[in-house]
């Protein structure tokens, strides 16, 4: 079982305030939707919780398996999505997840390579230069990359924002078989559609 909780969260830019006083609890095979008006602090809060941004006050406290995380490590937990996460476009996809799994050190990398592209739909461009990909080609890039690690918890900023429904239909796909595995999944959008599938919501502008 795995846990992600928040304690006494807080973020501002100066005088202004986006969360405050953020106490908060993820639990594996539970999905929560992280919602909020444009600028409200989500994809804030989501680079928070990976690891990848401090807070103003408060922690982030991950545990897994009953162990708990060192606040360095958290990234290496987390498998993130997010519009603003580089692709390396003179690789191909094989070439960007081969660089991610050396770099990590990851077992038996050219298998589970194989494994994440096919569940992404990508196996047949799996030898294509990325600079020939549209934008919902490179998101599913990017959700391979958060998968490739097998990771404990998966963070997916605007995961649909870019895709077709085939693509849409993958994500869900990928959600479903996470909770199975008793992952814990948080998706920060602004679809309507997509909070409602998540069995939990948290609005930011709650922590005002």
């Amino acid at each position: 079982m795995h846990s992600l909780t928040t304690e006494r969260l807080g973020q501002r830019f100066g005088s202004r305030i986006l969360f405050r006083k953020m106490n908060i609890a993820f639990h594996s095979g539970h999905s929560t939707a992280i919602v909020g008006s444009n600028g409200s602090g989500k994809s804030t809060l989501v680079r928070i919780l990976a690891g990848l941004m401090r807070p103003t006050k408060g922690e982030v406290i991950l545990n897994v398996d009953g162990n708990e995380v060192e606040g360095e490590w958290r990234p290496l937990s987390c498998g993130l999505v997010a519009p603003y996460l580089n692709v390396y476009e003179d690789f191909t996809p094989r070439e960007n997840l081969d660089f991610i799994a050396k770099a990590r050190r990851l077992p038996h990398r050219e298998i589970r390579i194989e494994q994440v592209l096919d569940e992404v739909q990508m196996l047949h461009r799996a030898d294509d230069v990325v600079n020939t990909f549209s934008s919902g080609m490179l998101q599913r890039i990017r959700i391979a990359s958060a998968l490739l690690a097998d990771p404990p918890v998966l963070l997916l900023d605007e995961p649909t924002a870019t895709l077709d429904v085939s693509g849409v239909e993958m994500v869900r796909g990928i959600i479903d078989r996470a909770l199975k595995e008793e992952r814990i999944v948080i998706v920060a959008t602004n679809e309507p559609e997509e909070a409602e599938a998540c069995e939990f919501k948290i609005d930011v502008e709650d922590y005002r």
